[in-house]
């Protein structure tokens, strides 16, 4: 702690010593009666010079919120002082979203008594996704009368973890190959079940429960009834987290990072093993499993993602097979600019596995194209009234056929692709992403 000395102090010394001189000169002892209390103040402050001894720890109510959520801060604070104690977290600068205003945290205060500990909740606001640690908490300890003041900071690490704001779906992907596993997904083979497949003559292995009484009262035979059994499947979630310069990488991958969470939590739900490979910068996996410990992993592994550039060239061939099960679903989320990426989807697709596209660039290009509306106008010089000039906007219509012409290829393989940009829920994505799906593989076939 550092001894400061508050703006009551240096006041105290001069009106005393303005005082004193004044009833030196004059000879009047009214104004040395006005100087005895700032005298008395003066002389407070001033034997107030012996270094105090002060512990404080600080500890998270919940290392784990989402975002628009609070962090809670407990800090403990025992002292051999008693005086008037405040608080105030001051997080890095990477707490805060970037290019964003952000309101500066409240600070708390209370009294504080001489060896007795006081504990003091602080609170933070949770507006950006990922793993930060809170920071410093500055501690500023007023002696009584107010002329001297003790300053510090409890700089341990404390790191919590802001997940995404959970996404409800009601719809998943529909896989087109399961495993023989007890799930919620319908297989398109005949055993049983729930849904009705069709109806054939009993035979050898056939139970009493199977007999449709209603049939073979109408046909004049035993016939028993087919259903389509519930099975599960491995959704492996491939993330794209290559950096490409010139776009809003955090919007991107924070998008991703939201439809990542809201599927990791709807298929671990339906009984499926799910799990992770990071393409990027590094390359990371997590072994699909079940349960809700998979979902921390997943979260965890989420949002320690990376957001760096690399030009090495990365491929799934260090990998191990045992995070890339046989025929399983491969849900990419992907912006489609790194080529990279691009050739494993290719890849993926050929070792047998179901391969389906998110595309987290697409809704954000085509709210840039709109900004320039069919009525503005466009001066001799080919800038129109927005500050975009014609060039730049066929290179951008351009851009725009590369990535058509990108979607197709993909869809000739049988890998649909669909775009997703923040306001549209993202059912409804998955939804028309199912409608393209059956479409690519009609094509492809």
């Amino acid at each position: 702690m550092i001894r400061q000395s508050t703006v009551r102090l240096p006041l105290a010394i001069i009106v005393a010593t303005a005082a004193a001189l004044t009833s030196i000169m004059t000879g009047r002892t009214e104004a040395a009666l006005l100087a005895a209390p700032w005298a008395v103040l003066a002389v407070l402050g001033l034997s107030s010079t012996a270094r105090h001894r002060t512990r404080a720890a600080v500890e998270l109510v919940a290392d784990r919120v989402l975002v628009g959520d609070d962090v809670e801060l407990d800090v403990t604070i025992e002292t051999d002082l008693s005086g008037l104690i405040e608080i105030v977290a001051s997080p890095d600068p990477a707490w805060w979203p970037p290019g964003e205003r952000h309101t500066p945290p409240r600070s708390r205060v209370d009294v504080i008594r001489s060896g007795q500990p006081l504990t003091i909740r602080g609170e933070l606001p949770a507006l950006e996704w990922g793993s930060h640690d809170v920071g410093r908490v500055e501690i500023l300890l007023r002696e009584p009368y107010g002329l001297v003041q003790w300053s510090g900071a409890a700089s341990e690490p404390r790191r919590v973890r802001v997940h995404p704001t959970p996404v409800q779906l009601q719809r998943l992907i529909e896989p087109w190959m399961v495993k023989r596993r007890s799930g919620t997904h319908e297989s398109t083979e005949a055993n049983r079940g729930i849904e009705y497949a069709d109806i054939r003559p009993f035979g050898t292995g056939d139970g009493r429960r199977d007999i449709n009484w209603r049939v073979s009262a109408r046909l004049g035979g035993l016939w028993v009834s087919e259903r389509h059994p519930e099975r599960a499947t491995d959704v492996v979630l491939l993330f794209d987290s290559f950096v490409e310069s010139g776009h809003d990488v955090r919007a991107v991958v924070g998008l991703g990072i939201e439809a990542a969470v809201g599927l990791a939590e709807s298929h671990l739900a339906r009984t499926d093993r799910i799990g992770l490979v990071e393409l990027g910068g590094i390359v990371r996996w997590v072994i699909p499993d079940t349960g809700s410990h998979q979902l921390q992993r997943l979260t965890d592994a989420l949002l320690s993602i990376g957001l760096f550039a690399n030009a090495a060239d990365r491929d799934l061939s260090i990998v191990p097979p045992r995070a890339l099960p046989p025929r399983s679903l491969v849900v990419a989320l992907t912006p489609l600019l790194d080529e990279r990426f691009i050739d494993v989807l290719f890849a993926l697709q050929g070792a047998g596995h179901d391969v389906a596209v998110i595309d987290c660039l697409a809704g954000k290009a085509r709210r840039e194209e709109n900004e320039m509306t069919p009525g503005d106008a466009v001066s001799p010089d080919g800038t129109d009234s927005g500050g975009r000039t014609e060039l730049s906007d066929l290179a951008h219509r351009m851009w725009e056929a590369e990535r058509a012409v990108l979607t197709d290829r993909l869809a000739e393989r049988g890998v649909a692709t669909i775009g997703w940009q923040r306001g549209v829920p993202l059912d409804q994505v998955l939804g028309q992403l199912n409608r393209w799906r059956h479409r690519a593989r009609r094509v492809s076939r």
